[in-house]
């Protein structure tokens, strides 16, 4: 049997559930915005068109950063934090920012329409994986483990809450404590950690009024179904109405401006209506699966950087599934966040693919040490052991050759035995 049948390989079950949920994807986009897309533009298959090239960019992304040794993304870490940085601060520019549902989240470059807020989820998951492998061996002291980490990302949190976007903010927060767990620091200093996050989060709430409205609602949605409440009755009336196979594909009745952002952070209400239960549970499977892939490409990275990204990048991606599944069916308050490679958007679906061609890029590294490892081979320059257990340095690629002994010729062996035998007889008879 061979290697690969035996152990199959976490990165190639990623690679098919990436296809997998990005297809689901494209299908329930134009099902959900076909008529949507009409109405506003003519043209039923727009968003279907816009979601394609998205696509074909990140499909971009991934190849290049699947190919990168991902060690060299240190080398661009701070470079795109200031961008990040730069854009946030931009979309609060009249003229450069867009607007849309109350929130500046957008930059306006021409027709294209760019979110750095995903930027930065990803530019500072990358410096603190950077910052927390750099300080390894100093991660117990609270006061190393905090600065410059937590002003890093108390900062960039801050900014995206302004916009407003609190969602983003906390799975920055979120994965950042993962990727702290994962290298190794003190339960007990994360758990002060998280909690002041708490605090954080319930300040941020309380002196937003329309966070508070949001609150109330997720609490109680029938105090006022035609205001706050009815994006999330809506969508629980979607899911109630798909039962166990759904209405059928393509029959929804509330994408018809029933259910607002049906195609994006709603998207998930869709596929419960249209798929039913069955549709949602494939989904949640899917997700589930890229879970297990992306933590066993953590646990066998080759390095601690690589441990560290690949768990990091992982929490990120399904922090934010679970955010939006969870609101959409009213375990959360609504924020806002689309569902990962299946909402329409394109600043989220090319990170996400990003990302996932970071995580390929780590599993494939560890996938050739694997393979070195199976076909008995040894680095050259891993010490070779003795059978004492003592490492001695190995010949192989030196340059030279160790001279094996030389043999001497039949004859001058029959010789040699001849001579002592007649010694032996000789003073025998002495």
């Amino acid at each position: 049997m061979s290697e690969r049948s035996r152990n199959p390989s976490s990165y190639y079950l990623m690679l098919g559930v990436t296809i997998a949920l990005v297809l689901v994807g494209l299908v329930m986009i134009f099902s959900a915005s076909s008529a949507m897309a009409y109405t506003q533009t003519g043209d039923s298959y727009y968003y279907l068109k816009r979601q394609l090239m998205y696509i074909a960019i990140g499909a971009i992304s991934l190849i290049v950063l699947r190919r990168l040794d991902y060690h060299k993304l240190r080398e661009v870490t701070y470079p795109l934090l200031l961008v990040g940085f730069a854009g946030l601060v931009a979309v609060e520019i009249p003229g450069l920012g867009h607007t849309a549902g109350g929130a500046a989240r957008w930059l306006s470059l021409g027709p294209i329409r760019v979110q750095p807020s995903e930027i930065v989820k990803l530019a500072v998951l990358l410096a603190a994986t950077d910052i927390l492998t750099r300080k390894r061996d100093k991660l117990s002291d609270l006061r190393e483990l905090s600065v410059p980490l937590l002003p890093l990302v108390g900062i960039f949190c801050l900014l995206v809450v302004l916009q407003p976007d609190l969602g983003t903010a906390f799975i920055i927060s979120f994965a950042t404590l993962i990727v702290a767990f994962a290298a190794g620091a003190r339960k007990a200093h994360l758990a002060q950690i998280s909690g002041g996050l708490g605090i954080a989060v319930a300040a941020f709430i309380l002196i937003e009024p329309f966070r508070l409205t949001r609150f109330l609602a997720f609490l109680d949605p029938w105090r006022d179904p035609r205001g706050a409440g009815f994006h999330i009755i809506q969508s629980l009336v979607a899911f109630g109405s798909g039962g166990w196979t759904g209405i059928g594909l393509g029959l929804s009745r509330q994408k018809y401006f029933y259910l607002p952002a049906a195609h994006t952070d709603f998207i998930f209400a869709i596929i419960g209506e249209e798929l039913g239960l069955i549709g949602t549970l494939l989904v949640v499977v899917l997700m589930a699966a890229l879970l297990f892939a992306g933590m066993k490409i953590a646990f066998r990275a080759r390095d601690f950087y690589g441990r560290l990204l690949a768990a990091g990048l992982t929490s990120m991606i399904l922090s934010q599934a679970v955010i939006n599944m969870a609101a959409v069916t009213g375990l959360l308050p609504i924020t806002g966040i689309p569902l990962p490679l299946v909402s329409f958007g394109g600043s989220s679906l090319i990170v996400t693919l990003s990302a996932i061609g970071i995580m390929l890029n780590v599993s494939s590294q560890e996938s050739a040490r694997q393979r070195v490892g199976s076909r008995g081979e040894q680095p050259k320059s891993a010490p070779v052991r003795r059978g004492n257990g003592r490492p001695r340095l190995s010949s192989v690629g030196s340059g030279r050759r160790t001279a094996a002994p030389q043999r001497k010729p039949a004859a001058a062996v029959r010789r040699h035995d001849s001579r002592s035998r007649g010694r032996g007889r000789a003073k025998r008879g002495a």
